[in-house]
């Protein structure tokens, strides 16, 4: 009970079912990633980061992204690494911060009507150049971590079967068009409206 009056105290717009969501949604990004982890870079992960950070905004998208990085990569089935780990949560935190400034900016739009196409092609693009910078960001970080020239590890990391990096974009990209929309729609009517 402390910790929930913290957090409403820290963001006073959120109510004690906020809470609740954002803990499913956070549980969430956890329980996929290991349930998926025999598909490499197919991040459900990034999805449900970025919707958490456009509907309840850029600080508890951001918090949303370290607390599962912070869970997954500490108890990693495929091990861990501290410097890896770090620009993990970092890279996630980026979805989180992304998807609120995207989502504070569609506020200023509400009421009007939504053109879901329009709108899943934008999310799409969106997901598809924060998941560029945070491969090049995480292969930079390889590459430092492991002493591997920065070339070697972005082409491996992006080029090379299974191309990850290509894997994860192409993923992220279909996902963020299929699901940003309706995702956001339903957290809106579970907080208790159309927030979205």
């Amino acid at each position: 009970m402390r910790a929930e009056r913290r957090m409403l105290i820290l963001f006073p717009k959120l109510t004690a079912r906020d809470l609740c969501v954002i803990a499913v949604l956070t549980a969430l990004c956890v329980g996929v990633s290991y349930a998926l982890i025999g598909l490499p870079n197919v991040n459900v992960m990034d999805l449900v980061v970025f919707v958490t950070g456009f509907v309840f905004g850029a600080p508890i998208g951001v918090a949303t992204g370290v607390l599962a990085w912070f869970v997954y990569g500490t108890i990693n089935p495929l091990g861990f690494n501290v410097p890896i780990w770090l620009a993990t949560m970092a890279g996630e935190a980026a979805f989180g911060a992304v998807g609120g400034v995207l989502g504070r900016m569609s506020c200023q739009y509400a009421g009007k009507p939504v053109n879901a196409f329009r709108f899943s092609c934008e999310m799409a693009l969106w997901g598809l150049i924060v998941t560029i910078i945070y491969d090049l960001f995480t292969n930079l970080v390889y590459a430092y971590a492991f002493q591997v020239p920065v070339v070697a590890a972005i082409v491996a990391g992006w080029f090379l079967p299974p191309w990850f990096g290509i894997l994860h974009g192409v993923s992220n990209l279909l996902l963020f068009f299929s699901a940003v929309y309706p995702l956001t729609k339903a957290i809106g009517t579970l907080r208790g409206g159309d927030k979205a």
